[in-house]
């Protein structure tokens, strides 16, 4: 199969800010997508022309690069309405994409559960209605009389309603999925262990921080491409004076996220604002560390998971040379530095993740009189169990709760000591 080759385009007004890595990052969607870069291109302008975006001289410019290049399609960077895709196709003979279509055809080909599929059917289905705004008059034909509906207008509400019911339908079955994750979360918060979300960038190295933590046969399957994995992915994770806790790889975030997709993704994403800490994991080798770190951190504001305690790991320290060269957003968060890859730091990511944790998974003991051994199950099955320590008449047990699940303990465990006494 003959590989693509394209331009990358970014339009913008000679007023507005520069965006300091937006093609840069439009070239790592276009490589996950197995597209060929030939020319990365940037205009400045003093204003969008509506027919086709840019002026006459600007796109002679490109046909001559689109020329020398031997390129099949342009991807611009922002946006485009339908009629400057066909007006720029027309002028330039090129395909012509935007950002928005780039992103959903990778979410498309690497989406691997059946919601995840759904949520990306549904971002594609939103992103085309979209598109089929304004094509009443290209598909009319020149008949029907003054003021009524021509064939074209028929045809494009006819395409609208497909859409639609479609939509519709999908939308019912992810409601479906939402209300058993949300089951299966209160059945992970009755047994219960802390719950920990790893979100970040996209390929920061969230699945490689997950599959190096994990101490199953299992392997999370990661790569270095934008995007990797989608699908949300919970582990079993030993923490070092005992336990378990709950890791959440999360999908990744990026500039631009289309709206349809943020929508479609929400249900998924909004298990973050349910954890007990989020890590913030960072590629500290990017040069636009600190420009992603504010699109996450705006990411999870919208999620309302503003308030929940969480560390900012810094990845790739193998690969970022000299520290000192960084400048570190900390702003009040704990920071670690790691080497997901090279396993190096994980055990003082460990030990942070357990402080952070402590505010609301703190230690407690209990002593409970040999008769009521019993009991120990119930702990084991709504706690944390650290130790238990077995004496001659008593087993002391240390344990993690939170404050609502001690409290509900100590008054089962009070109401079996006070039936038991009864029995006797």
């Amino acid at each position: 199969m003959k590989k693509i080759n394209a331009l990358l385009i970014s339009v913008r007004l000679k007023k507005d800010r520069v965006r300091k890595n937006s093609l840069e990052e439009l070239r790592r969607l276009a490589e996950t997508a197995n597209i060929k870069v030939t020319e990365e291109i940037n205009i400045n302008i003093q204003s969008y022309n509506p027919a086709a975006l840019i002026g006459s001289g600007k796109i002679d410019e490109i046909k001559k690069i689109a020329a020398d290049g031997n390129a099949d399609m342009a991807i611009f960077d922002d946006d485009i309405s339908p009629s400057q895709e066909r007006n720029l196709e027309k002028q330039l003979n090129l395909r012509i994409i935007d950002r928005t279509y780039l992103i959903l055809e990778i979410f498309s080909a690497r989406a691997q559960t059946y919601e995840g599929k759904l949520q990306v059917e549904l971002a594609k289905l939103s992103y085309k209605l979209t598109r089929l705004s304004g094509k009443g008059r290209q598909l009319e034909q020149q008949r029907g009389l003054i003021g009524a509906r021509g064939p074209g207008e028929r045809k494009l509400e006819f395409e609208k309603r497909i859409i639609r019911k479609k939509t519709n339908q999908l939308k019912k079955e992810l409601a479906g999925i939402k209300k058993s994750r949300s089951v299966r979360r209160e059945g992970r918060s009755a047994l219960p262990m802390p719950q920990i979300s790893i979100v970040g960038y996209t390929n920061t190295g969230k699945s490689t921080l997950l599959d190096a933590l994990i101490t199953a046969k299992y392997t999370v399957y990661s790569d270095d491409k934008l995007f990797a994995t989608l699908d949300t992915l919970t582990k079993r994770v030993k923490l070092p004076s005992g336990g378990y806790a709950l890791f959440t790889d999360t999908v990744g975030f990026i500039q631009k996220l289309p709206h349809s997709l943020i929508a479609a993704f929400r249900a998924t994403m909004e298990e973050i604002a349910q954890s007990d800490l989020i890590l913030h994991v960072h590629d500290l080798s990017s040069p636009f560390m600190n420009e992603q770190h504010i699109e996450v951190e705006k990411t999870l504001d919208e999620l309302k998971a503003k308030n929940i305690p969480r560390i900012n790991v810094y990845n790739k320290i193998d690969a970022a040379g000299d520290l000192k060269n960084y400048k570190i957003l900390l702003l009040g968060f704990a920071p670690v530095f790691i080497s997901a890859v090279k396993k190096i730091g994980l055990k003082e990511l460990l030990r942070k993740a357990e402080e952070e944790l402590r505010g609301k998974w703190k230690i407690r003991e209990i002593e409970l009189p040999s008769e009521a051994a019993g009991f120990m199950k119930e702990i084991y099955l709504s706690c944390v169990a650290v130790k238990t320590v077995f004496k001659s008449k008593k087993i002391k047990i240390s344990f993690k709760a939170t404050d609502e699940n001690y409290r509900r303990i100590q008054l089962k465990l009070k109401k079996t000591l006070k039936q038991q006494a009864l029995q006797l």
